[in-house]
């Protein structure tokens, strides 16, 4: 089961951005890649090239019992999205309180692509603590919490902690990265040297701050497209060899046969 899902203990620290660009890192290494999104916000048809104007999603098309690989969207980068959708209030509060109700709708949804060998599924969750986020924490998948190098991230690691949301097991298995790194900022350095020390072998690795980050997704085109020589584009290879690596089936030789235009 190649299922990866990001979380964060406080909200802009640049995980949907962080999200789409490990889709294309991974991409790139010769996965096929779909990313799921469970933020209500909806943000991440944006960094994969769809238009405001795209409101399909998971939400507003709930399927409890069926198959979810129909709601996928082929974006024009090729990583395949399971979008949020453009949901009402109503819609809404049925999904929240399906996962309440039925925390296992998620992994029955998602059956034939947990099972798929070579296709790797990336999850987009809100900040915090979230009934998605426990929905998931239930599978045998690997967590990935986005930290800043500030102040306010060190301030709220705790939250993540044993005592946090992610509960006692959970943060035994937790991975981190730190993004938005600002080698020129001393505090930014020093809160990356205490989350190095703090954080050990379970930070997988670190994003430095590019303003070709902000410019790729504003002209919505993948990072790699925009500034293939950008420095970041090598944080994020490394960081997506990292999962790659710990991912049981992450180079089945199925992967290359498995295509979106088959769904």
């Amino acid at each position: 089961m190649n299922l990866v899902y990001f979380h964060s203990p406080k909200g802009g620290v640049g995980k949907t951005t962080l999200v789409a660009n490990l889709a294309f890192a991974l991409q790139r290494l010769g996965h096929q890649v779909v990313v799921l999104d469970l933020d209500s916000q909806n943000a991440l048809r944006l960094h994969l090239g769809l238009p405001m104007a795209e409101r399909r999603g998971l939400v507003p098309q709930l399927q409890l019992g069926e198959d979810w690989r129909n709601l996928i969207i082929e974006t024009p980068t090729g990583v395949g999205l399971l979008p949020y959708g453009q949901a009402s209030r109503e819609q809404r509060d049925a999904f929240e309180a399906a996962l309440r109700t039925q925390p296992e709708c998620l992994e029955l949804g998602l059956g034939s692509l947990l099972s798929q060998p070579g296709c790797i599924l990336l999850a987009d969750l809100p900040s915090g603590p979230s009934l998605a986020l426990d929905a998931l924490a239930r599978l045998p998948a690997m967590g990935i919490a986005t930290l800043l190098a500030d102040g306010a991230s060190a301030a709220t690691l705790p939250l993540i902690g044993q005592d946090g949301y992610l509960g006692e097991a959970g943060a035994r298995r937790a991975l981190y990265i730190i993004n938005q790194v600002h080698i020129r900022s001393r505090l930014n350095r020093d809160v990356t040297e205490f989350f190095q020390h703090k954080l050990g072998a379970s930070l997988l690795g670190m994003v430095h701050r590019d303003e070709a980050v902000p410019e790729a997704t504003a002209s919505q085109k993948s990072l790699f497209d925009y500034a293939p020589a950008s420095a970041i584009t090598q944080d994020l290879e490394d960081i997506a060899r990292n999962i790659s690596r710990l991912l049981p089936d992450a180079y089945a030789h199925s992967a290359m046969k498995f295509s979106l235009s088959d769904m």
